[in-house]
């Protein structure tokens, strides 16, 4: 079954490695946007970089977790 996924923007949180990762990879190979997340600055390198050579979607880092990752997550408000 093929999927057109172009024009869209997905955020797959833990896309830097396993399961995550995996679904990156779909989600770009149909042509999607991925937003590429994951704990640190180098894991999401790494995974955006395997994703790319795997897929045509566009790729957005969004690492967090770490102090010096950016963006780092926040904790809702309340």
């Amino acid at each position: 079954m093929r999927i057109d996924l172009s024009g869209k923007t997905a955020l797959v949180t833990g896309s830097a490695q396993g399961i995550g990762e995996a679904i990156a990879t779909g989600l770009a190979r149909a042509g999607a946007s991925v937003g590429v997340n994951g704990r640190s600055d180098h894991s999401v390198a790494a995974a955006m970089a395997r994703i790319e050579s795997a897929a045509a979607g566009g790729l957005v880092a969004a690492p967090g977790g770490s102090p010096g990752g950016s963006p780092r997550r926040r904790r809702a408000a309340g």
